[in-house]
């Protein structure tokens, strides 16, 4: 059995076990995702969740709004781990949930470089989207503007993955679907991640020669 079909077992097993209709099981996984604990990704669990709507369990909006709320609740838990304990907390406690300082490096230059627009952008950013509320922790960014961008975001993006499994209606589409959206957006996140590699070295090779013209020459 793949990885990936394992991992839509544990899923169909939470929402069958866990209160009203399985909404207890989106809220309690959508937390964990939101808290870099991503036992099933949004990218899997919302087109799940949007045919369960399709079938009737729950009401489509009701099943965007709890997941929005636990992915809002997951990500405050990130923002706070890094607002009142810092950069050295995460690197030392991260390793337990296969964080090291190479992750945490990438989602800092983005934050670095686009500023707080940055907790918005990074929700169709796979590695990013839940990493980016630690260094807006640590730079003690203004938690309502925080919260501001991260339920945009967050909506947008788990409202947009529901809305395939409710239009698609189809179990067997919906796997199919939710495992190429899975793969497509971790190769997007590896390209974005090479590409701002790559841009930076190109800074940095641009710069040097500029830096040394400006050293006096030794007679």
């Amino acid at each position: 059995m793949s990885l990936f079909n394992t991992v839509l077992n544990f899923a169909k097993y939470v929402l069958d076990s866990f209160g009203y209709h399985g909404l207890v099981g989106i809220f309690l996984l959508m937390i964990l995702q939101g808290a870099t604990l991503p036992i099933v990704p949004s990218e899997v669990m919302m087109p799940f969740a949007g045919y369960l709507a399709f079938t009737g369990q729950f009401y489509f909006w009701t099943a965007v709004v709890v997941a929005c709320i636990g992915s809002l609740l997951g990500n405050m838990i990130d923002f706070a781990i890094g607002y009142y304990y810092g950069r050295p907390f995460i690197l030392r406690y991260g390793r337990y949930i296969h964080l090291n300082e190479k992750h945490l490096a990438t989602s800092e230059r983005w934050f670095s470089r686009y500023g707080a627009i940055t907790v918005l952008l990074a929700r169709f950013v796979p590695l990013i989207s839940t990493l980016v509320a630690f260094p807006a922790g640590t730079s003690k960014m203004n938690v309502g503007k925080f919260i501001g961008f991260s339920v945009v975001g967050i909506f947008i993006w788990d409202a947009a993955l529901a809305a395939v499994g409710f239009e698609v209606g189809n179990l067997s589409k919906v796997v199919n679907i939710a495992h190429d959206l899975d793969t497509a957006f971790i190769v997007i996140g590896i390209v974005a991640v090479v590409i701002a590699i790559v841009a930076i070295f190109l800074r940095a090779r641009k710069r040097t020669p500029s830096e040394s013209a400006e050293k006096p020459s030794v007679q």
